[in-house]
């Protein structure tokens, strides 16, 4: 089985070599205080720490924007997703869509957002029919609202919703939305995330709902 990413048997060999190719990427860490920067394989990076990018982003946010902060905070992950995939699709030259979207959940694991658990009753297939049902077993976020105690009524992952949908978005070439359904931070047993494109995405997390009781 892969090792960051926990998955039906039938997808285990394409995620084993999805980290095969991502992870050496990520091996090349420099890191050179005395010129302020972090690169890893010559790529600038820059640390936040959780807390920071998942309450007090929010926070400040939510006192400019109101309820429309959680859709900024989600278009911003939808963008950095989708930046990050062109790059290490660029760099690794990768053309198959099916293996670009299993380079995503290791990238998500490496990059410390989280890890994920793929659901089996996940159809990535290249059209209307995508779906993506998937659990971040370690969501940054909802660990941040935990450990500061906080307490939230609606799940509040949207960074991790925004990234995972602009990733898989870019390995398809298909205008995908990713919703979350539960969340630990309210309590529920695990952070799970839909995803579908737009025009099918409500139906689709009525259909989840439904087959888990939610």
């Amino acid at each position: 089985m892969p090792r960051y990413v926990d998955c039906p048997p039938e997808f285990a060999s394409l995620f084993r070599e999805a980290e095969n190719i991502i992870t050496p990427l990520f091996w090349d860490f420099k890191r050179a205080p005395e010129e302020g920067s972090i690169t890893i394989s010559s790529e600038r990076y820059v640390i936040y720490r959780g807390d920071s990018m998942a309450t007090a982003l929010r926070q400040q946010l939510e006192s400019v924007l109101g309820p429309g902060a959680g859709v900024a905070i989600y278009q911003i992950g939808k963008a950095t997703g989708a930046a990050d995939a062109k790059y290490y699709f660029k760099k690794t030259g990768i053309q198959d869509p099916a293996l670009r979207l299993a380079m995503g959940p290791v990238a998500f694991a490496l990059g410390g957002y989280a890890n994920v658990k793929i659901l089996p009753e996940s159809t990535p297939a290249p059209n209307e029919d995508f779906l993506l049902v998937y659990d971040h077993p370690n969501s940054y976020e909802a660990e941040a609202y935990i450990q500061a105690g906080l307490p939230v009524n609606k799940p509040i992952d949207f960074l991790n919703a925004g990234y995972s949908a602009g990733w898989c978005s870019e390995a398809f070439d298909l205008k995908l939305e990713a919703k979350e359904i539960t969340c630990k931070a309210m309590g529920d047993p695990q952070c799970r995330f839909v995803m579908a494109p737009c025009s099918r995405l409500r139906a689709r997390v009525k259909e989840i709902k439904a087959k888990y009781s939610l």
